[in-house]
């Protein structure tokens, strides 16, 4: 079952380190991003939206992520693009929408992630929104994936002048300089709440231009969808990282945005 909720709540994409300029529909001072977000559990577990919209808040930024999200365990973008219903949530017109595909495909099944993220993306793009890639992490076991996996979003965002959000690129750096952080889950597959801290960090960069430097240590500890109508982000505890490791997570964020030059 695929799982539609909605998060009250508001930035702006990167490409290296600039922001993308915001549409027009958003370009008051204080007007909430609405982001969608379509993918599965690397989305929600821990609660990568959430948390990204507490650093925001946190932040100060004066638009904070609104978010809404369609997401399904271990679902690609194949099975979400065979949902009729889905072609008209992205056409009620968002701002940013992400895509993010099951995690062995773009190693294993680079052609559907690049036929289906393509189709997609062009329907959001058609809707007047802007397309962002979720490049995800390799398995524990396998990081020499890694290169697979960003080739196949890479190629995809040539496709569709899409940004890479590149989370994964930063997952391997945190893991050669902070060896002893455990970024995954037990099954060696899903991200721990620094894994997801990380990723935030990523989105934070991309959407703002800046730096996640400094912003407090709190990220989810939530294993399944905890999404929940119209819950603000406050009124979901959150969990104290850290603080050296946030610092670590921090860096590799800053370092693989610094090194990105793509859109």
């Amino acid at each position: 079952m695929v799982t539609v909720l909605l998060t009250a709540l508001s930035p702006a994409p990167v490409s290296g380190q600039r922001p993308l300029a915001p549409t027009p529909t958003v370009s008051a001072a204080h007007a909430p991003l609405r982001i969608l977000w379509i993918g599965n559990s690397y989305t929600y577990v821990n609660d990568l939206p959430r948390t990204l919209t507490m650093l925001a808040l946190a932040a100060g930024e004066p638009r904070v992520p609104a978010i809404t999200a369609v997401l399904k365990g271990g679902q690609f973008l194949r099975g979400h693009t065979a949902r009729k219903e889905l072609a008209s949530v992205i056409a009620e017109g968002w701002d940013y929408v992400v895509l993010q595909d099951q995690s062995l495909a773009p190693i294993e099944q680079p052609d559907t992630v690049l036929t289906y993220g393509l189709r997609l993306g062009t329907l959001a793009k058609q809707s007047g929104a802007k397309v962002l890639l979720y490049v995800t992490w390799p398995r524990r076991d396998t990081p020499q994936t890694m290169g697979a996996i960003t080739a196949t979003y890479t190629t995809l965002a040539d496709s569709l002048g899409a940004t890479l959000v590149p989370v994964g690129p930063a997952w391997m750096v945190m893991r050669q300089e902070a060896p002893k952080a455990e970024l995954y889950l037990d099954d060696g597959s899903h991200p721990s709440p620094i894994g997801t801290y990380i990723a935030a960090s990523v989105f934070y960069g991309v959407l703002y231009g800046k730096s996640a430097g400094g912003l407090p240590p709190q990220a989810f500890s939530v294993r399944g969808n905890r999404y929940l109508p119209d819950t603000l982000p406050m009124a979901v505890a959150p969990l104290t990282l850290p603080a050296d490791m946030v610092a670590a997570a921090q860096r590799a964020a800053d370092r693989v945005l610094q090194s990105t030059s793509r859109r």
